[in-house]
């Protein structure tokens, strides 16, 4: 049985992670979330707002609207493989920077209609920047039991920092809501190829919208924290994934090679864009990003509220544990991933993006970005680096990071 009030962490067992993520009587996080000023948005909202607004802002990521993000992402990807033309023959750069710039460059097109262009300057750098500091001092502030009154963090100079990063965080989500606020909506029903009068898909800004104006009691502080929590969920995850996969290319050069032929079998023109059918066929890069995953999971933690006890039973372990990911769990294979051996596993001894019914809302989104994006970079290029699997060191935070950077030199194919 669960004793305690609150959970802010889970055992290794799938089972148990099962019945936890599962359980309607766990839908609600933990106090800590409050920290992150969002209560509203998806990420910390309590159950009886989050079921709501969850079904209503699921079309945002509709394989209809996913289909319509594609020509953005490749657009982006583009400019990244472009920009790093620079770099060639250059020894080692972190390119986590760059992966970031692409990846949120794409995710406000494609979410909110507005073109950052981060990577043609450097006006977004401080916004970016800011969005690392507050995640850090939000952890911070989790492990220090003294600091969770506000009124006893307010004297220090962390919470100073913390509201300056708030403040800058804020206000992007303010300005995109002035800009939509001042354009005009369609509202009404379209029947544009379907014939039983649903709304059309729409991404997630427009949907917000939609939601809004039909439910009066959304106020712009509940519209603004989905916002902020979309853009953080959407950003900083993927960003920190596709630079440790790159990190594990040049780490594992056999590895890369064979991303590196799957991706000429499958969209081998440099010049063209990669379709959603050809990134489908990426099995053995999907794999290799599920790998990566699995031993740096960009969010390692969960906190969960129980409002009853829940039981818990089961003998099976996750994470390191050999009975399931083999006598070398800490070794980089993607082979742990071939259908055969996901097949025999449990299926929830793998969650990279949690499971339940409060899993991540952007899973398809995330899976096609990326493995477009690793398409474009492999396909033009080859990583080395002199960092080993023994040399990296992790930082343990609400992202998990490898402190040592994505480092990798640069070689056109």
């Amino acid at each position: 049985m669960i004793c305690s009030k609150y959970l802010t962490g889970i055992n290794n067992n799938p089972d148990h992670i099962q019945t936890v993520l599962n359980s309607p009587n766990l839908l609600n996080k933990t106090f800590h979330y409050n920290f992150f000023r969002v209560g509203r948005g998806l990420f910390a909202s309590p159950d009886y707002i989050w079921k709501n607004d969850r079904k209503l802002l699921n079309r945002s990521f509709s394989p209809a609207m996913l289909a319509s993000f594609v020509d953005t992402f490749n657009e982006k990807d583009f400019v990244m493989v472009e920009t790093l033309k620079k770099y060639v023959g250059k020894g080692e750069i972190d390119l986590h920077l760059h992966v970031a710039k692409c990846n949120i460059d794409a995710f406000f097109s494609t979410s909110f209609g507005t073109d950052l262009n981060t990577q043609n300057h450097d006006e977004a750098d401080a916004y970016l920047n800011s969005l690392d500091t507050f995640f850090s001092l939000i952890w911070k502030r989790i492990l220090s039991v003294h600091r969770y009154p506000k009124w006893l963090y307010s004297f220090t100079d962390d919470y100073k920092t913390e509201t300056k990063c708030w403040d800058d965080i804020r206000g992007m989500s303010k300005r995109l809501l002035q800009e939509w606020k001042q354009q005009p909506r369609q509202t009404e029903v379209r029947h544009d190829g379907d014939s039983y009068g649903r709304k059309p898909a729409l991404n997630f800004a427009d949907n917000l919208f939609d939601v809004a104006e039909n439910n009066p009691s959304l106020t712009d502080e509940h519209i603004m924290d989905h916002i902020d929590t979309i853009i953080a969920a959407g950003h900083d995850t993927t960003a920190t994934t596709v630079s440790n996969l790159l990190l594990m290319l040049a780490i594992h050069p056999e590895v890369q090679e064979a991303v590196y032929q799957e991706v000429m079998s499958v969209c081998p023109d440099k010049s063209k864009p990669v379709t959603t059918e050809e990134a489908n066929k990426l099995v053995y890069a999907e794999m290799v990003c599920k790998e990566t995953m699995r031993l740096f999971p960009v969010g390692p933690l969960l906190g969960r509220k129980c409002v009853a006890d829940v039981k818990l039973d089961g003998k099976k372990y996750l994470s390191l544990e050999p009975s399931i990911w083999g006598p070398e769990p800490e070794k980089f294979d993607p082979d742990h991933f071939l259908p055969e051996k996901v097949a025999k596993r449990h299926p929830y001894a793998y969650l990279p993006f949690s499971g339940g019914p409060r899993n991540c809302i952007g899973i398809r989104y995330a899976w096609l970005s990326m493995k477009i994006l690793i398409a474009h970079l492999v396909r033009n290029y080859r990583f080395k680096t002199s960092l080993k699997m023994e040399d990296l060191n992790m930082k343990f935070a609400i992202i998990l990071r490898i402190t040592n950077g994505c480092m990798v030199s640069i070689e056109a194919r």
